[in-house]
């Protein structure tokens, strides 16, 4: 849950231009009039929108003029992957922020490249809500600052983005198996996988398949090396607990 503690209510006033329209786009009610209740009080937002999956989320990008979508990570329907792929094809303007997780920041990479504006932490402070909404809006990125320094740092150290990211194969991938990936490139062999998803060997095996032919990729060698070379696992630790901070 995104902290209030010590979070200024003074309101702000708005630019000339009006507003900042926001949609907020979360699977559990209660995050959703969180942010709602932050932004309110803070002042110079307009919530214009909220939907609780992604088939909410495409029918209010295609009527509602939105400036700034703040999206979780796993929304229910697919995820902020599939919204992406949705705002494409509907040649929506908005400008798209992720609320993920810390098990989420491995993903950081390939939601810049599926153009994504940026990722904050569903269990950081207000502040950081309403700053990340209004540089996304200005700038068009924002990282949150408490997101692991070492995905960042390597996003700046490549001068372009590496065609892997943003070749279509990636952009296809379900949530589970770009975790999967992440798994593949933290060095973990297929019973580790096995338990640490709770599937058995055979389903990763057969997830490994299916990941490899999204890709372009003739097997899981050249999986594993994908994995490797790209560096999914950098900066995330499969193995750690994976509590909800909700």
């Amino acid at each position: 849950m995104i902290a209030t503690v010590g979070f200024p209510v003074s309101p702000e006033q708005s630019s000339d231009e009006g507003p900042i329209r926001v949609l907020i786009a979360d699977g559990q009610a209660l995050m959703r009039h969180g942010i709602r209740a932050i932004l309110d009080l803070s002042g110079g937002f307009e919530v214009v929108a909220e939907a609780g999956n992604v088939n909410e989320m495409t029918q209010h990008l295609a009527g509602v003029q939105v400036d700034v979508a703040l999206v979780e990570m796993e929304l229910p329907g697919g995820g902020v992957f599939e919204v992406l792929k949705h705002r494409t094809r509907l040649k929506a303007a908005v400008k798209v922020l992720v609320a993920g997780t810390r098990t989420a920041e491995p993903q950081l990479l390939p939601l810049l490249a599926a153009s994504a504006c940026g990722m904050i932490l569903k269990e950081g402070a207000a502040a950081t809500v309403i700053g990340g909404i209004r540089e996304v809006h200005r700038t068009s990125f924002f990282v949150a600052p408490d997101i692991s320094r070492k995905v960042i740092d390597r996003w700046h150290r490549t001068p372009a983005r590496p065609g892997s990211w943003a070749q279509p194969g990636v952009a296809q991938l379900s949530n589970r198996e770009r975790e999967m990936l992440t798994c593949i490139g933290a060095g973990m062999a297929n019973r580790e996988i096995a338990s640490h998803l709770s599937i058995s060997v055979k389903t990763v095996e057969a997830h490994k398949s299916h990941i490899a032919t999204k890709l372009g990729l003739r097997g899981a060698v050249d999986l594993v090396r994908f994995a490797t070379r790209e560096q999914w696992g950098v900066g995330s630790s499969p193995l750690a607990p994976q509590t909800s901070v909700l």
